[in-house]
């Protein structure tokens, strides 16, 4: 495994595959055994990216606090976006000697799940893309998608989502299902390989089984 640091970014990475590389958007560190079990079990290059803001710098514009009484979001996804393109992809993949034709994959948990999707609709860099509890409840979110001009994607997207995350206390995100469920059917509509699953618990739990769920449809050829 190699670590290393961008800024306030902290990258620990196993290459596997010259051709296929994930990367992987986590709130907290300690990923550090699956990353190496998971990256020789499916046949991919894994790099996990830590530090980041995580309320700002993966909201694609300023928007209420939820819950309330928290700080507002800020919205600063386009300038982490350039920093992840520019740096720490180039960074990861000379280290890790990665094909410049690799095949690259994001992969987001919560608000870092709501950016993977967000990134997918403006920019190419990622073939794919694996949001798991995605914060589709974002103010403005799902209309926002839905008056994008669709751009042509290849690759394929996955979204998994907790069945009791849409029981909550806080009322913006009790239509986090309902959101994920439109934004799936609204991209297979439109021609897009969308993969949903809706499986047991709640927001952040099982995730090394969710990761290891989402790798399987994700990675494991026929």
């Amino acid at each position: 495994m190699q670590t290393f640091r961008i800024a306030n970014l902290k990258i620990m990475s196993v290459g596997e595959s010259a051709d296929r590389i994930c990367y992987v958007l986590s709130p907290l560190e300690g990923l550090d055994e699956w990353i190496e079990q998971a990256a020789q079990e499916f046949g991919v290059s894994i790099a996990v990216i830590t530090g980041m803001d995580w309320d700002d710098d993966l909201t694609p514009w300023p928007a209420p606090s939820q819950p309330p009484g928290c700080p507002d979001f800020r919205g600063r996804a386009a300038g982490f976006l350039k920093i992840l393109v520019t740096e720490v992809l180039p960074e990861t993949e000379r280290r890790l000697n990665i094909d410049a034709k690799a095949e690259r994959t994001l992969t987001g948990v919560s608000l870092s799940g709501l950016f993977t999707l967000w990134q997918w609709m403006v920019n190419d860099t990622f073939r794919n893309i694996i949001s798991l509890s995605g914060s589709f409840w974002y103010d403005g979110f799902v209309g926002w998608l839905k008056a994008q001009p669709l751009p042509e994607k290849h690759g394929k997207a996955y979204f998994l989502l907790g069945n009791q995350e849409a029981k909550t206390n806080v009322q913006a995100f009790r239509s986090v299902q309902t959101d994920t469920a439109e934004i799936a059917d609204y991209l297979r509509i439109h021609g897009i390989d969308v993969d949903f699953e809706l499986v047991p618990g709640n927001h952040c739990q099982y995730t090394i089984q969710r990761l290891n769920r989402a790798f399987a449809r994700m990675f494991t050829r026929a």
